[in-house]
C-alpha cells in the first residue's frame, strides 16, 4: 500500500517556528497549521547550538525521505541563526547522503502573519517532486 496520511512531503522546520517566541506586537503564521492543510509531515530541527550527533540522523532521515519519491522542502525564519535550518551543517551532511539541498522558504517575521502564511501555502502547493519520481513512489 503506497498511501500515506503526509501526502509524500515532509517539511524540515527549525524550533523557532515550532516553538515560536513570544515576540511583544509581532505574531508568525501558523506554520504547522500551513503546513498539514498542504499535506506536509514535518521534521522538527533544534534549537541553535551544537547538535552534530542529531542533525545527522535527521540527514539519515532527509535522505530516506528523498530516495523514496517524497518532496522535501526547509521552511526557515529571518532573523534566526542559520534561518535556523541548521544550514552549514545539515547542507554538507546532505550531500555526503548524496541528496539534493530542499528548497527553501524563508518565513519573514516582520510581515503580516496572513500575508507570510498565504506565501508559505503557495510555496508548498507550487513544490513536487518530478512527475518521473511520482510515478515510480507513488502509484
Amino acid at each position: 500500500m503506497n498511501s500515506d496520511a503526509r501526502g509524500w512531503r515532509m517539511a524540515l522546520v527549525p524550533d523557532a517556528l515550532m516553538n515560536p517566541p513570544d515576540r511583544a506586537g509581532a505574531a508568525l503564521p501558523d506554520v504547522l497549521g500551513v503546513l498539514e492543510a498542504s499535506g506536509y509531515g514535518v521534521l522538527h530541527l533544534p534549537p541553535p547550538g551544537e547538535h552534530s550527533l542529531l542533525l545527522a540522523v535527521i540527514a539519515d532521515q532527509v535522505a530516506e525521505y528523498a530516495h523514496h519519491g517524497y518532496a522535501v522542502v526547509a521552511i526557515g525564519m529571518r532573523g534566526q541563526p542559520s534561518d535556523g535550518l541548521h544550514w552549514r551543517r545539515l547542507a554538507p551532511l546532505l550531500r555526503h547522503r548524496g541528496v539534493a539541498l530542499p528548497p527553501r522558504h524563508l518565513i519573514r517575521p516582520e510581515v503580516d502573519a496572513a500575508v507570510e502564511g498565504q506565501r508559505l501555502a503557495g510555496f508548498l502547493a507550487g513544490y513536487d517532486v518530478p512527475l518521473e519520481e511520482q510515478r515510480r513512489w507513488r502509484v
